[in-house]
């Protein structure tokens, strides 16, 4: 693992400890403040910042693009460090809204650590460092919880919220020292056959495997057959077993199987078609096996299975992604393709709740099931239409080939 990759891992792991750590002990937040427990202002302003970053994320891609990805890792960072700070010395619910507003409008660190990665990396280990990617944010997601909640024992929560802030300043202040990038000359290192007139204009685009809309849908069929999962676990599992602890091991354990088939297995799968058509197939039948049986065993299985579904779609997405992007849009890219995976996430959310209320506790799993089989289609579509060439794009026009 090279300088850069390290650097811009630990830069992101730093931003992700931070976001995804804290939002488990918002409603504490909102308590403090004044407001009830059962506020329905603490389930709005949980998916406010979400929201708004995937919202703000194709602009703030643009922005990449145009001053320079390094530039947009830095302001994420930063960004979410004076948020913090913000949350950290709010005194009123509304202040506290504006502050999480700030956060959401300033985020974006996974798209803009992939989109500087994409233009500093050779394209052929592309895949691969984009799986270090999501390796760092899943250990986040593992650990932060766990760390702060120790925290939590001897600092108060807004207090904490303003030690955390100290983490993404520190990334920021790392990526100072990383190299600067440039569109057009990592344009020409990524993609050898681009040639160029006497003003530096990409005369021959390079071919795209496949367009920005049919990478952002198998990206979106994806993120919301995993994330509609979540929301329920725990009532959905609490009649079967009756340990509080196991069942969070149980919830975990899809990110555990992650972390360890990401390290562990250096040989990868090179078609990215057949990664993702075994992905959606084995996360469909998890999901149905979580749907129709929820005793321990059953579910440990099953959990498993959704785990190995997870790596193995993400690893043939990101080979997908890896033929698929220009250097010089980069930014444009990522910011889409992570603010698809955030609004997935959302409707995910939105979908677990309106199933449940209509029918069962395991209705969710029934919708993943769905979702991972109608991706599989897709993925068909996309291998069979294979390679067209780009239109060159400017700022009028948007990425869709």
């Amino acid at each position: 693992m090279n300088r850069v990759l390290l650097a811009v891992l630990s830069c992101h792991f730093l931003a992700a400890f931070t976001v995804l750590g804290m939002p488990l002990y918002l409603p504490l937040l909102f308590t403090d403040l004044g407001l009830p427990s059962n506020s329905p202002w603490i389930g709005f302003v949980f998916a406010w910042p979400t929201l708004l970053t995937a919202l703000s994320g194709p602009l703030w891609g643009k922005v990449a693009d145009r001053f320079g990805r390094r530039f947009s890792l830095i302001r994420a960072l930063a960004g979410l460090s004076i948020a913090f700070v913000w949350v950290g010395v709010a005194t009123s619910v509304p202040e506290l809204v504006m502050a999480l507003t700030l956060q959401g409008l300033m985020g974006g660190t996974l798209a803009a650590a992939n989109s500087y990665l994409a233009t500093t990396m050779p394209r052929e280990t592309l895949a691969a460092t984009l799986n270090w990617t999501q390796f760092s944010a899943r250990m986040a997601l593992l650990t932060a919880p766990l760390v702060l909640a120790v925290g939590i024992e001897y600092l108060k929560l807004q207090q904490l919220y303003i030690v955390l802030a100290a983490l993404p300043m520190l990334g920021a202040l790392y990526a100072f020292t990383l190299p600067k990038d440039s569109s057009q000359s990592n344009s020409a290192h990524l993609n050898p056959a681009v040639k160029k007139d006497a003003i530096g204009n990409e005369t021959n685009p390079p071919d795209q495997y496949a367009s920005t809309l049919a990478v952002c849908s198998l990206q979106a069929l994806f993120c919301f057959a995993m994330v509609v999962t979540f929301p329920y676990f725990l009532p959905y599992a609490a009649p079967g077993i009756a340990s509080t602890t196991a069942i969070a091991l149980l919830y975990v354990l899809p990110h555990l199987v992650y972390l360890l088939l990401q390290p562990l297995l250096k040989k990868r799968f090179p078609n990215w078609a057949f990664n993702c058509q075994l992905s959606m197939l084995t996360l469909a039948t998890a999901a149905c096996i979580q749907w129709q049986f929820s005793n321990e065993l059953a579910l440990a299985g099953a959990r498993i299975l959704f785990g190995v579904g997870i790596w193995m779609g993400y690893h043939g997405i990101h080979q997908l992604v890896a033929k698929s992007f220009q250097a010089a849009h980069a930014g444009a890219w990522f910011g889409s393709l992570d603010s698809v995976g955030k609004l997935a996430g959302v409707a995910a959310g939105i979908g677990a709740g309106f199933a449940v209320s209509h029918m069962t506790l395991a209705s969710p799993f029934l919708l993943s099931a769905v979702a991972s089989l109608a991706a599989m289609p897709l993925v068909y579509h996309i291998q069979k239409t294979g390679s067209r060439q780009c239109l060159k794009l400017n700022s009028t026009v948007s990425t869709t080939c």
